[in-house]
């Protein structure tokens, strides 16, 4: 459903009610012929507590729905720091074991590079071969 829709249905609704109420003076007052206007009389007094009514049960319908909107909005970002926190946790673990792949062939590269130099040295000393 339209939840912005049914508020401003409500909210029309709940406007064309007190319009009702200035116009007619309040519920005491009986309305006089006069006074009305078909096109824009709206509810008649003896149909406002029926209108009241139904204005109340569709704001407690609304109230309920956006509760559940809120629980289930609650709910996606609860989900959604788990995955999060999921996604952290194992991209931690690969950067661990990519961190330890490189920093032993960083090691090896040195021991090499170490053993190269030391048979350049040797090459290079007089008599050496």
């Amino acid at each position: 459903m339209n939840v912005e829709a049914e508020i401003l249905e409500l909210k029309l609704r709940v406007e064309a009610l007190e319009a009702a109420l200035r116009s007619d003076g309040g519920l005491d007052r009986r309305p006089r012929h006069n006074d009305i206007v078909p096109a824009q009389s709206g509810p008649h007094r003896r149909d406002l507590p029926a209108h009241v009514t139904q204005t109340s049960i569709d704001v407690a319908e609304l109230r309920a729905e956006i509760a559940d909107v809120r629980t289930e909005v609650s709910q996606d970002f609860e989900a959604l720091i788990m995955e999060v926190a999921g996604l952290r946790l194992q991209m931690n673990q690969n950067f661990k074991t990519t961190q330890s792949d490189l920093l032993g062939k960083i090691d090896s590269l040195r021991c090499e590079m170490i053993d190269l130099g030391l048979r350049l040295d040797r090459l290079l000393e007089p008599g050496g071969a």
